[in-house]
């Protein structure tokens, strides 16, 4: 069965240390820290080599990270830079891959004219320069994303992490998947209840990011498409606590103890890994 990993947030009421042993504890192999500049990576990757597990990305800031298609600001700058520090990151430690979005914000003005690639095509050269992968995001702003693919699409560095949750509840009119299947280089595996206003306004109250069955997405259907990308040796699993909802009945975990949100999140993990590995097997055999 392939392995099972874990998008670390910052936000534990737990010391991180604790965190990673429970991690271990309840199956996970792999972890894909939040980076920011405050982060303890190198405490974080000595406790993973000492529990016997790995990191497998690092996942780039994201807040305001639609700045970086305007020119340059005081701002736009400072994050460019960590941007570009998060991908020295993952060469120090050996981390492979970097997980970025290529746009933030539901509701935008898309104008194929007048993008600006300067720092992407930036950060992409950097990004082979030091030995590490990108893999862009599904996320809001479809356009840019498609932009981004299809302009790194000679660059076999710069791949996909497919966002089931984000597939699930963002009205994408490209299947991502089915396109960019091909160059898959991370999962972000969660679920949520899909576009829920009637009049199909989405809404990031819609992301929640919940454990796997917790939510309406199909996940015998989900698996099967993502078994017809490359094959995942770790399915990583982007799960939270809490989200963005204020809505009670949304926050399913917000009471319940670290300990058992892990043991939960584990069982559910190796679950979904083995049916995917279900998958993969009845596609072998057709």
């Amino acid at each position: 069965m392939c392995q099972i990993g874990f998008s670390l947030q910052a936000n534990y009421p737990l010391p991180m240390e604790q965190v990673l042993e429970l991690l271990k504890e309840a199956g996970f192999s792999a972890v894909s820290p939040l980076w920011s500049p405050e982060l303890d990576l190198a405490a974080i990757d000595a406790q993973t080599k000492a529990l016997g597990m790995t990191i497998q990305s690092l996942h780039a800031p994201h807040k305001r990270i639609q700045l970086l298609w305007e020119p340059d600001t005081r701002e736009s700058v400072e994050i460019q830079e960590n941007i570009l520090r998060c991908i020295d990151a993952c060469a120090r430690y050996r981390t492979p891959t970097m997980v970025i979005h290529g746009w933030q914000g539901l509701f935008y003005t898309f104008s194929a004219e007048s993008l600006d690639f300067r720092f992407f095509d930036r950060m992409v050269a950097h990004a082979q320069q030091q030995g590490v992968r990108i893999a862009f995001e599904n996320l809001e702003g479809e356009e840019y994303l498609l932009a981004l693919l299809e302009r790194y699409a000679d660059q076999p560095h710069v791949g996909f992490c497919w966002d089931s949750g984000h597939d699930h509840c963002y009205p994408h009119r490209l299947d991502f998947l089915k396109s960019f299947g091909h160059r898959l280089i991370m999962t972000h595996l969660n679920d949520n209840y899909g576009l829920r206003d009637p009049d199909g306004v989405p809404s990031g109250n819609d992301d929640l990011h919940l454990l796997p069955y917790d939510g309406n997405i199909c996940w015998e259907e989900a698996l099967r498409r993502l078994s017809g990308a490359p094959r995942q040796a770790i399915l990583n699993f982007e799960l939270k606590r809490s989200s963005h909802s204020k809505n009670p009945a949304d926050l399913l975990y917000q009471q319940l103890p670290v300990e058992e949100f892990v043991r939960m999140a584990g069982q559910r993990a190796r679950r979904i890994a083995q049916l995917y590995q279900a998958c993969i097997a009845a596609g072998d055999g057709a």
